[in-house]
């Protein structure tokens, strides 16, 4: 007797737009691809969930793996397990899709704080009929990485609430919170913001935020709130993480929050403005200057799973670049910096 194939679904993601950026800073100037994705899922059988998903890191030069997960249902939907490569449940912004955020890419913090794709084990559920979600984990706390070799680990949280549910109206009046919370021990991890100087030379008084090596301990903790009523929403969330080095050294922190409003024309177009600030723990050879932009957005749905987009972005207090690479070394699109015009053509599955 034959046996039956599993049941799966094929996904995908291409992003690809025109970036046009100031040369005051040696920005880019050209077209690119900002992402492309391929993912297959389903099930196996009458109990596992899987996915596997892939994107092409553009950096790197290589195909590299996005989402190796495996999840099994505990308890109906109020509890479900997953395992593997996966992401971590931290961040408003940070846990939505790629092809479901409103700019070309996420908030500085989100890419800079989140946790992002972890290996590891979670558990997550949903209750109160949609309303309540929540997530929990323990991860190597390497990013998108399959390694462990400082032999710790990373726990990630998340509790959000939504007054509606999961099915929506037009007409309804909708209000959302979110919480999250990480502890992590890291040893030699990139994890650390700090700001160099731009240029080549020291105490130019502009700084770039990057990353450096840390070992010790680490806590970040996030909040956040969403509107919606008819065709406005709003939404803001702010993100505090506090690294504490080994040995003598003073405790640091990093802090980040954004706030938006979007105006929704009959479901097709879409105005945005968000303001998006970043402060990085450490300076290296400048101060840790706050990054601050503003973001004005316009977005057109189609249908048939495609978006076209434009942003430009302007610097607030003399910030030229901000966070232009996420923590989990997954693939970034453009980084927000000071007069840059973002196109984005997309098209998801």
């Amino acid at each position: 007797m034959a046996q039956e194939l599993p049941e799966f679904e094929l996904d995908g993601l291409l992003r690809t737009g025109l970036r046009l950026e100031s040369s005051r800073y040696d920005g880019v100037s050209g077209f690119e691809i900002y992402d492309a994705r391929l993912g297959l899922s389903g099930k196996v059988g009458i109990v596992f969930d899987y996915a596997l998903r892939a994107e092409y890191q553009f950096e790197a030069d290589a195909v590299r793996l996005l989402d190796v997960r495996l999840s099994v249902p505990l308890s109906s939907e109020v509890l479900r397990l997953d395992a593997g490569l996966l992401m971590s449940g931290f961040g408003r912004e940070a846990m939505k899709s790629k092809d479901a955020i409103p700019l070309v890419e996420r908030s500085q913090g989100s890419l800079a704080l989140a946790p992002g794709r972890q290996v590891g084990a979670a558990l997550r559920g949903v209750a109160l009929e949609q309303r309540l979600k929540y997530w929990g984990g323990l991860y190597n706390g390497e990013g998108a990485s399959f390694g462990n070799d400082d032999r710790r680990f990373l726990f990630a949280s998340r509790v959000e609430y939504n007054s509606v549910g999961e099915v929506e109206f037009f007409e309804d009046f909708v209000y959302e919170l979110g919480a999250d919370l990480t502890i992590a021990s890291d040893s030699a991890n990139p994890v650390l913001p700090v700001s160099r100087p731009a240029g080549d030379e020291e105490g130019s008084g502009v700084g770039i935020p990057g990353y450096t090596e840390f070992t010790g301990n680490r806590f970040v903790w996030s909040a956040d709130a969403g509107l919606r009523y008819r065709a406005w929403s709003f939404a803001a969330e702010y993100a505090r993480a506090e690294y504490d080095p080994q040995g003598n050294a003073d405790k640091v922190f990093s802090d980040a929050w954004y706030a938006e409003g979007v105006y929704s024309l009959w479901g097709a177009f879409d105005l945005l403005a968000r303001y998006d600030s970043f402060k990085p723990a450490v300076g290296l050879g400048t101060e840790p200057d706050r990054t601050q932009f503003l973001v004005f957005g316009f977005n057109v749905n189609p249908g048939f799973n495609a978006k076209f987009g434009m942003q430009y972005s302007v610097g607030i207090d003399g910030s030229l670049v901000g966070v232009s690479q996420a923590i989990d070394r997954t693939n970034t699109g453009p980084g927000l910096a000071d007069n840059q015009f973002l196109l984005n053509l997309q098209v998801a599955f």
